[in-house]
């Protein structure tokens, strides 16, 4: 099963930078992309552009340096399908709470900072470079965005504080909820295990449904050769039809070890016919 991946990560990143780029330049306005709840019904799009919005370049880049290192790792481990269920989750969190409360919102601090808790999760000792010179384990990071959360929270007020707060909880929750359900990589890994397991077990039927028919022959031609000393014209056909059968890639056992069909071993081998071939010509020599 391939895994399927829609580069979400990546266009989120792209948005981010492009509405920053033009409310920067003044090409954009911070207000018509902001959500408010009494203009959503005439300004839909705001319950999708909200995240965009940024104060600062240091917003900006902290939200766009979270998707691109830690976000697209988890859309490539669970897909794209999984991946999206928890980026709405988080951002219906928000909304539905913003809505509800009355309160404007803007930024997507919630988003990042329920990917950080989740990475952290997933990889607690992974450590990043904090302003590129400073070695900080993830899990030392995801504190430091609980607390950057709050503060923006108390900065926004209580009421847009909660939005946030409700928002980053729902990703996070959904993530612990769904953490025991396998990823599409190990399905696919499963399923082709099971698979190979199906394939060898039809092969070694096969193989011993096979053995057992050539079994009483080869104990029977063993017995006539040792009775006559030497392999009876008669088993010839016999002899020729289990050298064709015999597999030269197989490395067979000891000739002391051929049990025939007795031996569990033998019983599903694929070197049985050389192994029965060999055993009826070392018959000739035993008195």
């Amino acid at each position: 099963m391939k895994r399927e991946i829609w580069h979400l990560t990546e266009g989120l990143v792209f948005m981010h930078f492009a509405v920053y780029f033009l409310t920067s330049t003044g090409q954009g306005s911070l207000e018509t992309l902001a959500l408010l709840p009494g203009m959503v019904a005439t300004r839909p799009w705001t319950l999708f552009t909200f995240q965009f919005i940024h104060t600062g370049m240091i917003s900006f880049f902290f939200s766009a340096l979270v998707l691109w290192i830690m976000a697209r790792p988890l859309e490539e481990l669970w897909g794209s399908p999984r991946f999206l269920a928890f980026y709405l989750i988080s951002i219906g969190g928000a909304t539905g709470t913003a809505l509800l409360l009355g309160a404007p919102l803007v930024g997507d601090i919630f988003l990042a900072t329920s990917l950080l808790f989740t990475f952290a999760t997933l990889y607690p000792d992974t450590e990043f470079r904090l302003f590129f010179i400073l070695p900080v384990k993830v899990k030392y990071l995801a504190v430091v965005g609980g607390a950057f959360l709050a503060f923006q929270s108390f900065n926004y007020g209580l009421v847009a504080g909660a939005a946030n707060f409700v928002g980053m909880s729902a990703g996070y929750v959904f993530f612990l909820a769904t953490r025991r359900i396998p990823t599409r990589r190990k399905i696919a890994f499963e399923m082709k295990k099971r698979r190979a397991k199906r394939e060898i077990s039809a092969e070694n039927n096969a193989t011993e449904g096979r053995n057992r028919l050539w079994d009483p022959r080869v104990m029977q031609a063993e017995a006539e050769t040792r009775a006559a000393g030497d392999v009876p014209a008669g088993l010839q056909p016999l002899l020729e039809e289990l050298d064709v059968a015999a597999d030269s890639t197989i490395t067979v056992c000891a000739p002391e070890d051929f049990g025939h069909i007795d031996d569990e071993t033998c019983r599903t081998c694929a070197g049985y016919p050389e192994c029965a071939a060999r055993a009826i010509r070392a018959a000739a020599q035993k008195e």
